[in-house]
């Protein structure tokens, strides 16, 4: 175990010194990717699909901040949307603002959660995005959870009804054809009780695992890593079976089970602390007393190994010395006689 912890050190120490190189790499990485997975599965617009605008896209992303790269990413997907229809792209348009007004009042900073999900989706991991929110994330990151649920589900209720959508030769006027579209996704969207019963896990199990892993007790991160997984299955059980919803339960099994082993790995990267050495501290002032609980991190000290080199010419130098002194004795002595 210890070697664990010391290549965590180290780890953490060479991602330290060398972030200003790796943390513009992992931002190309991640925006390609979700450009790729916005390509593969809309990609209405044939010029955004091309490789060389994914890649300057990504280029230019990874020297800006998480918060402007997910306005990036919902540009991209607003531009695939208008050049498949302009219900949806003016229905994605709302959801952008709220989902703005709502990050700028709550929760600013974590609106790359919105764009995280989606991807997660299509990746089939859902589930490891509120797992990893409910451990960094504050009291409110739940919103940003429940929205990046929504967004996937309005970008899957769109790829389904492309066609309708894209077809504008129907009968009628311009109004009635815009009113068709619209009816065809809102009455997706709410009859889509799955959606539903996504946004209503992901909230609770992110606001689950926050609110336990805040707790003083001993391995509270970790348990609540276990609760909110637990929790996760049994929303969706109990919510498929009493609301007769058709739910992947081998798939949500599984990637469960995956996103608490990625959490536990996240969790053990974030902090490492050794329970056996708990403190309790008790001091006060005029007006307090404080009860303090120290748990001391797990640091591993590099052990520095000092060779000592052997020279067969230190030898060779006392010899001479001897020698020297010896001759000079001799010498004394010669003038003596």
């Amino acid at each position: 175990m210890e070697k664990i912890f010391a290549l965590r050190q180290r780890l953490k120490q060479f991602f330290g010194k060398y972030d200003i190189y790796l943390l513009p790499i992992l931002k190309f990485l991640v925006m390609l990717v979700v450009l790729f997975l916005i390509n593969e599965n809309l990609g209405y617009m044939d010029f955004l699909t091309r490789l060389p605008v994914m890649l300057i896209l990504a280029l230019i992303c990874c020297l800006l901040p998480w918060s402007v790269m997910s306005f990036v990413v919902a540009a991209f997907t607003l531009l695939h949307l208008t050049a498949l229809s302009w219900e949806a792209s003016g229905i994605f348009v709302v959801f952008l603002f709220l989902a703005a007004l709502m990050q700028y009042l709550f929760l600013p900073g974590f609106s790359i959660v919105i764009v995280l999900i989606p991807a997660a989706y299509y990746l089939h991991i859902p589930y490891v995005v509120p797992m990893i929110l409910g451990l960094v994330g504050g009291a409110m990151s739940f919103i940003p959870a429940g929205m990046g649920v929504f967004a996937y589900y309005f970008l899957n209720c769109v790829q389904r009804n492309a066609g309708f959508l894209a077809d504008s030769s129907s009968q009628g006027d311009m109004l009635e054809t815009i009113a068709q579209h619209l009816t065809q996704l809102l009455s997706g969207l709410r009859d889509n009780s799955l959606m539903l019963l996504s946004i209503v896990a992901f909230c609770v199990v992110t606001a689950l695992i926050q609110g336990i892993r805040r707790l003083s007790s001993d391995y509270a991160p970790y348990v609540a890593i276990l609760i909110g997984a637990v929790a996760n299955v049994l929303i969706f059980m109990l919510g498929g079976f009493t609301l007769n919803i058709s739910v992947p339960y081998m798939d949500m099994a599984l990637g469960t089970v995956f996103a608490v082993l990625i959490a536990l790995i996240a969790q053990f990267w974030l902090v490492a602390v050794d329970y056996s050495r708990t403190e309790y501290l008790q001091y006060e002032d005029d007006d307090y007393i404080y009860y303090v609980k120290a748990v001391p991190k797990i640091a591993v000290t590099r052990q520095e190994i000092k060779v000592q080199e052997i020279n067969a010419r230190i030898q060779d130098d006392e010899d001479e010395d001897i020698r020297e002194t010896l001759n000079i004795l001799n010498s004394l002595e010669d003038e003596d006689k």
